[in-house]
């Protein structure tokens, strides 16, 4: 979909399979996917600013909603039915064939849909808009800025483009954006650079995560997966769920919605600062 590679950026994003670390939220296809609509649209946001972004998250939402009306369901629990946090879920998963083939197939059908809907401008040069109630505030940004500025680790292109997480994916109610910014930001550390691995390693390294996710004492070091499990069960207990639509009890109708509930939401607030604190020690016990 875009000329340049950004090896970093799929270093990020590892931690988000599964449904972010497995934990069966919104599907990494998904997410996954919706970065990359960012990232096909980076220079007309660079110049336009948030009426680009706007249009974005737009596109971003419309993704999320054809993956789910042509697979069943965004969320990788609802489309694999399948608790990758059990020994019984994960051999269903691994050994019934049409659950794994599944996620590869639904890999190729989400690819077409991004390359054939994605190649239009979505604003129009020189048309550069501010938000009417002032600068915008985007949850998983404020995660990554957060972690970046106690540890250094940050990739200022994630931060730019992780407003699609928005009210859970494209304001889709998905996984909390606050959580994508904290295993995003770990991943830029610890997550499996799969374009710099033989094919293998990249196997052995998901296998040794999966694994670290149904056992107490991990295997391994500077193991992503274990990393990220301990954010997961600490985030949900927290919150009480995952997606943003649980947590905030709102589906949000557009941009202008979910910046002027943001701004105001307290509890929101806090699973920032939460995620901010707990990404932020788990990376400066491996630098």
């Amino acid at each position: 979909m875009i000329d340049s590679q950004d090896n970093d950026l799929v270093k990020a994003v590892t931690g988000l399979e599964g449904g972010c670390v497995a934990c069966g939220s919104t599907c990494g296809v998904v997410s996954g996917g919706s970065l990359g609509i960012a990232l096909n649209h980076e220079s007309e946001i660079a110049a336009n600013g948030v009426s680009a972004e706007k249009k974005v998250l737009t596109q971003v939402g419309e993704y999320v909603d054809w993956f789910g009306k042509t697979y069943g369901s965004s969320f990788c629990r609802g489309r694999t039915r399948t608790d990758f946090y059990s020994i019984w879920g994960q051999l269903k998963y691994f050994l019934t064939i049409y659950r794994l083939s599944g996620c590869f197939w639904h890999i190729r059908g989400s690819m077409r849909y991004l390359y054939q809907t994605n190649q239009k401008p979505v604003a129009s040069p020189n048309n550069f808009a501010t938000d009417k109630a002032g600068k915008p505030f985007h949850c998983a940004r404020a995660v990554l800025e957060g972690i970046c500025e106690n540890t250094g680790i940050g990739n200022k292109r994630l931060e730019n483009l992780s407003f699609v997480y928005d009210g859970g994916v494209g304001l889709s109610g998905g996984v909390c954006g606050a959580l994508v910014g904290a295993i995003t930001g770990i991943n830029l550390l610890l997550g499996l650079s799969v374009r710099d691995m033989f094919y293998w390693k990249i196997i052995k390294g998901f296998s040794v995560g999966h694994v670290n996710l149904l056992v107490d004492r991990p295997f391994g070091t500077r193991e992503p997966f274990n990393a990220g499990k301990q954010v997961v069960k600490k985030f949900k207990e927290i919150a009480g769920s995952f997606e943003c639509q649980a947590i905030t009890e709102k589906k949000f109708s557009g941009w202008d919605d979910f910046q002027a509930f943001i701004k105001g939401a307290s509890q929101c607030r806090k699973l920032i600062d939460f995620a901010v604190e707990e990404a932020s020690g788990i990376i400066r016990q491996y630098q």
